[in-house]
């Protein structure tokens, strides 16, 4: 049993921090005093939480920090849906939190009080007992000494000009850099003696890996950011936002939340959540996971293995990203669930914040979490009540689509259109450049090298017996896989486009993968314990098969541009502040943009959601149900750049001026140009024709 702290330390400590961190948002707004007293908040927060879930020592403040998050996440969507989240409320559950915690930490027996000094002596006791050899000591170094040249690169590397992959203006020396950090991390997770510093280092390398387009895109990365950072202003501004979104809401709230505990920007909060906590959370969760039945040294090895599976959607910060991490974790934890080493509740909050956070996720978590309980439930009498349980899980092939009818999508009842390339599982590439060649290999074969993983981590249940007692996972898995076809083949999203559907769709099957991730790492670690046991070879080829998977990985996780594949986006630039800045400056009030998207991007982060026309944007955008402007955009960047185009455009938005804006990047930009010299009122240049910007106004 942990110690804990007296109850008058609790509650003047608790009191001392809640006072001054409101006093300091309410009137003093001193950046490094929000930093630091929303800091010891937390980590007080924390583990009190953690000691009446978890009561594992340091440990109860890492989860407890986990169930912390989804507690303002669930509880500040909740209050921005059905009321506001200003700073009154704030303070509101600034204070609450510590005060509801109090009597059920409390309840816990206690065993002992809280030493300081005692902890930090047990703590130097195992330090001083698990000495490392000079040779791990060196490997410890070296890692160090190179991942810090791979800030340093980054750092150097930063731009705020339109590029379309980070690897444009980033040395191509950070990947052999990045192959060796790997191979020596690898090598000391073998043989090290402890976990802290191990662990430390696999954060490290984690955060260095998805901290790229962080550190990158100085303006910031993606689209959804500049979205949802507007979003989240508004909210804190004012304590709600219209119309009030069924989803997204979770993000909203811990972000709002932090800013107003530490005073930090939204733009830094917004743009390092996601890395950070997928840092520093899974990781650890993973650790302490299957440090319940394996060896460390090779948990340790697990602990970095999502480093060989691409983590795009963990690079930048959105309401999915949030949430798949939340829904990765929940998966993990569930196996403790069943050694009842875990409480439901965990798994409940852990759902409902993700439901809080994006249905998309939150609704097959929720399936999932159910079908889990109701099999521990029935498993002791598993072959009696087997029907009752296929019966129960089929109910749940249509929730899913059901959802998404309900949130205005339409059924499609003509023929499939199902295409052979739909399940096409492998491929060969060869264009004669080996390391092109062997990362686009992997990608290709992403499904198969997992199943085949997988499918070792079931012939290992298997052989052990296990299998029956992983039956669930499968269960869910085939149940969200059939929500996936379902929604795939027979539903109509008439508010996306062709790939953004088939982007929104493929999260599904990215989530059927997560359902599995368990039995996926059971079957790594019987692959890694496979060669780690045989002879020197076999462990070289390990350590180099790992390294090399983690820099391909490394590679794929960004956008990339090569001759495989285009890159499909550029970033927000400068000159597109700068354009959209000319225009606010030169334009009448009422006016309406035809610009790409990151143009669209860029207006959102100078001046937010200004204006609306018939429920468009004023800014031409791919997004809503209606998208006549940005409709009208395409028009006139592939059938020419016509007056008759722009007319249709102002009519359309009963405006008497509107604005063509071109980024010299767009294909044939050129040829459009010259189009729009010819039919424009007035012409505007940004930095030296990077952007042009075509005035046309009603006659």
């Amino acid at each position: 049993m942990e110690a804990k702290i007296s109850k008058i330390k609790y509650l003047t400590l608790s009191s001392l921090l809640c006072l001054v961190l409101i006093f300091n948002q309410q009137n003093w707004q001193i950046l490094i005093l929000g930093i630091i007293t929303g800091t010891f908040y937390l980590l007080f927060v924390s583990q009190i939480t953690g000691s009446i879930f978890f009561n594992k020592g340091g440990w109860s403040t890492i989860f407890g920090s986990i169930l912390l998050t989804t507690i303002i996440a669930f509880l500040g969507g909740l209050l921005i849906y059905f009321y506001q989240f200003n700073n009154y409320v704030f303070y509101l559950v600034l204070v609450l939190l510590p005060a509801v915690l109090f009597i059920p930490y409390y309840q816990i027996e206690i065993r002992e009080k809280f030493s300081l000094k005692k902890i930090i002596k047990k703590y130097l006791d195992q330090f001083d007992g698990r000495r490392e050899p000079k040779s791990n000591s060196a490997l410890v170094i070296s890692y160090l000494v190179l991942i810090s040249f791979g800030f340093w690169l980054l750092f150097l590397s930063q731009t705020t000009e339109s590029i379309q992959s980070p690897w444009q203006v980033v040395p191509p020396k950070i990947f052999s850099l990045y192959f060796f950090a790997s191979l020596i991390l690898l090598v000391f997770l073998f043989r090290s003696h402890r976990t802290k510093l191990p662990l430390i280092l696999i954060i490290i390398h984690t955060f260095f890996s998805t901290s790229v387009a962080a550190i990158i895109y100085r303006i910031g990365y993606g689209f959804d950011p500049f979205i949802h950072q507007a979003t989240e202003k508004i909210i804190a501004q004012t304590g709600t936002i219209s119309p009030k979104p069924l989803y997204y809401l979770g993000q909203y709230a811990l972000i709002i939340f932090l800013n107003k505990l530490t005073l930090i920007n939204f733009e830094f909060l917004d743009r390092w959540l996601v890395p950070v906590l997928y840092s520093l959370f899974l990781p650890l969760t993973i650790f302490y996971v299957f440090s319940h039945w394996l060896k460390k040294n090779y948990v340790l090895v697990l602990t970095a293995l999502p480093l060989a599976i691409p983590y795009a959607g963990f690079i930048m910060t959105a309401p999915q990203n949030l949430a798949n991490l939340f829904f990765i974790l929940t998966i993990f934890l569930s196996l403790l669930y069943f050694r009842n080493q875990l409480s439901p509740i965990v798994l409940h909050l852990l759902t409902i914040a993700t439901i809080a956070i994006h249905p998309l996720a939150g609704i097959p978590l929720l399936i999932t979490i159910f079908l889990l309980q109701l099999f521990k439930i029935l498993y002791k009498s598993y072959h009696r009540h087997l029907s009752l349980y296929v019966l129960a899980a089929l109910v749940f092939t249509l929730f899913i689509p059901l959802a998404l009818v309900v949130n205005g999508e339409a059924l499609k009842l003509s023929s499939i259109g199902v295409k052979l390339s739909d399940f096409k599982i492998f491929g060969w590439v060869n264009h004669f450049d080996l390391p092109l060649d062997l990362a686009y290999l992997f990608l290709t074969n992403k499904i198969l090298m997992a199943g085949l993983i997988i499918g070792v981590g079931l012939y290992y249940l298997a052989k052990h017996k296990l299998l029956r007692n992983n039956a669930a996972y499968l269960t869910a898995t085939a149940i969200i896989f059939i929500n996936y076809l379902i929604v795939k083949y027979f539903l109509v999203f008439s508010a996306l486009r062709d790939n953004d559907k088939n982007a929104f769709i493929s999260r599904l099957l990215t989530i059927v993968f997560y359902i599995l991730l368990p039995i996926f790492f059971v079957g790594g670690y019987y692959l890694i314990k496979k060669f780690w046991t045989k002879n020197l070879v076999a462990k070289t080829f390990l350590i180099l098969f790992l390294a090399g998977t983690f820099t391909i990985s490394f590679y794929l996780s960004y956008p990339r541009l090569n001759q495989y594949e285009p890159a499909k986006f550029f970033n927000v630039s400068t000159s597109d502040l700068k354009a959209v800045n000319l225009i606010e400056q030169i334009s009448a009030p009422e006016h309406i943009v035809l610009a790409n998207q990151m143009i669209g991007a860029a207006a959102i982060k100078e001046f937010g959601f200004k204006k609306y026309y018939d429920n468009q944007f004023y800014y031409s955008m791919p997004m809503g149900p209606k998208q006549t402007l940005y409709d009208l955009y395409l028009e006139m960047i592939y059938q020419g750049a016509k007056k008759e185009t722009m007319a249709k455009a102002m009519a359309e938005a009963q405006v008497n001026e509107a604005y063509f804006v071109l980024n010299q990047y767009w294909n044939n930009s050129e040829k459009i140009r010259q189009q729009a010299v010819k039919t424009a009122d007035k012409i505007f240049n940004i930095d030296e024709g990077k952007i042009f910007i075509f005035k046309y106004s009603k006659n």
